[in-house]
């Protein structure tokens, strides 16, 4: 029952996890919408919808035409490659290129933390689905051991009614 319990409690620290490196991103993503000026090319991080799922993507945001805007994916080995150098960018791109580090490191770890949690989730469901299995194979093992503890060698007395684990099971050679 240890076990249990030490299971749940490090799924709950790496829930909270998620939820720290979520607020991490938020603050890198503020960071981002300061450093960078309102032009094409401006990276953000951005929340897609994935599977019923909020997920965290670097975006590099394009202008397209007067009031419509479009959001590229950037991919997760080109996140620093992707910062803006030109002459309007110079002064923070350092800082950018800093903070698209830091937001790699941290989908790393949200993706390793989120893939444990899942790990979880599936041994949870393996336990939950083989519960009856197991219920039937402790009463048939249970039954086994009775009725061994019944038997006796004597070979004058009655012999009792088998159990059906017994008759069920097929003798073994010894070959």
């Amino acid at each position: 029952m240890a076990l249990v319990s030490q299971s749940r409690d490090v799924a709950s620290t790496l829930a909270e996890l998620v939820i720290q490196v979520d607020i991490q991103l938020s603050k890198i993503d503020s960071a981002l919408s300061k450093l960078q000026p309102r032009k094409s090319g401006k990276l953000r991080i951005h929340w897609w919808k994935s599977r019923g799922k909020m997920v965290p993507t670097v975006a590099k945001w394009l202008y397209v035409r007067p009031g419509l805007w479009r959001a590229e994916r950037v991919g997760l080995e080109s996140l620093v490659l992707v910062v803006k150098t030109s002459h309007e960018w110079r002064a923070d791109s350092p800082v950018v290129k800093d903070l698209m580090r830091m937001t790699k490191r941290l989908f790393v770890l949200r993706a390793r933390a989120l893939e444990t949690i899942q790990n979880f989730k599936k041994a949870e469901a393996l336990s939950t689905s083989n519960q009856e299995s197991l219920e039937l194979m402790n009463a048939d093992l249970d039954g086994l051991l009775e009725a061994l503890e019944n038997r006796t060698d004597s070979p004058d007395s009655e012999p009792e009614l088998s159990s059906p684990v017994l008759l069920e099971m097929e003798p073994e050679d010894d070959d």
